[in-house]
């Protein structure tokens, strides 16, 4: 019996062991996707907000292109980001719809701004971002690949 007991016990150990380190670099994998989805979301936000921002700054909203993809960016956000990073993402868009109906402003007034007020619009939204992330890298889920 322990001959046999001792076999069963000895066969088994390594299937086992194998199914735990397989499933935790499934894990790995997953959280190592996730995490690379969230900087791709967030840069690609960052990109179009600063772009669209810019041309708030100096020209009049002549199609609703720039709102609707600002849009589609905060919802694909909603999908899986934190409460903190939406709340950011919602801010600055609401921040550029507010500037695309105030007065375009010209060269020498945004260079003024943008040296007495140091004006990011999206320093907010990159903060949470970067809260986030970290938050997920302290977790202990994440481990480099």
């Amino acid at each position: 019996m322990a001959v046999l007991g001792g076999s069963v016990i000895g066969a088994s150990t390594p299937v086992l062991s194998n199914f735990v380190l397989q499933r935790s670099v499934t894990r790995r994998e997953l959280t190592n996707r996730e995490i690379a989805q969230r900087e791709e979301l967030y840069s690609e936000f960052i990109q179009q907000g600063t772009l669209s921002y810019a041309k708030a700054l100096s020209q009049s909203l002549d199609n609703l292109d720039e709102i609707v993809a600002m849009y589609a960016l905060v919802n694909r956000i909603r999908l899986f980001a934190s409460a903190s990073v939406l709340e950011g993402a919602e801010a600055f868009v609401k921040k550029l719809v507010e500037r695309f109906g105030e007065k375009n402003m010209s060269l020498d007034q945004m260079r003024s701004i943008a040296l007495e007020q140091h004006a990011d619009p999206l320093n907010d939204f990159a903060l949470k971002c970067r809260a986030e992330l970290r938050a997920i890298y302290a977790s202990g889920n994440w481990k480099g690949a």
